[in-house]
């Protein structure tokens, strides 16, 4: 253990383990996907932080000397370990997000994949706009609601739930109207059939 804690095994620890794990995290706010098991989340930190170490390399090549001497040791491995690859991971984060890179893997008749393995996850990303949801169970049971700021899809292996911040009944002319008193829910999503998202134009009819 005391080897473990050796400043020099420390330094290679975070170089080559920790930095990738850092890009990692700062990449997981910007896209929704399932997380993967242990061993190939280290296998890819490794990956992440030989990548990090190139691009160092590169940095520290183009800097000049004296910059270099005068941050110190300290803040070359601040600079290395944390903010470079808080910064490549948010360049990797917006790239899955907003889809830079699809273009040019359309020109190289290549597939373009989602970082979100799942339909559900995919649905509720981030820039998932708010507005009226129907869900519908299997044995004919619909729910009226609203997903807005403060509703909530979560998801796993085992479970999956939504929250809606608000809840409407419906008469039989279609017209949505607030319960009174004003009610949220949780849903199960165990037996779902389909969830409608209805958009600006549907909402409005």
């Amino acid at each position: 253990m005391s080897d473990f804690i050796d400043p020099g095994n420390f330094d290679f620890f975070a170089r080559y383990l920790l930095a990738g794990y850092v890009i990692m995290i700062v990449r997981s706010r910007f896209v929704v996907a399932q997380r993967p098991n242990t061993g190939d989340m280290i296998v890819e930190a490794v990956i992440l932080s030989l990548i990090n170490q190139l691009a160092f390399q590169l940095i520290i090549w183009v800097m000049p000397q004296n910059l270099a001497v005068s941050l110190g040791k300290q803040s070359v491995l601040f600079l290395q370990v944390l903010v470079l690859p808080a910064f490549i991971g948010a360049l990797l984060g917006l790239n899955l997000s907003r889809g830079w890179n699809n273009a040019m893997l359309r020109r190289l008749s290549m597939p373009i994949a989602s970082p979100a393995h799942r339909a559900h996850d995919f649905a509720f990303a981030l820039e998932r706009p708010a507005g009226h949801v129907i869900v519908k169970y299997n044995d004919g049971t619909l729910v009226f609601g609203y997903f807005g700021e403060r509703s909530m899809a979560a998801s796993d292996k085992e479970r999956s739930d939504i929250y809606l911040e608000r809840v409407y009944s419906v008469d039989k002319d279609g017209q949505w109207s607030e319960l009174s008193p004003p009610r949220s829910a949780l849903l199960s999503l165990n037996g779902l059939r389909s969830i409608e998202f209805l958009d600006e134009e549907s909402e409005t009819e």
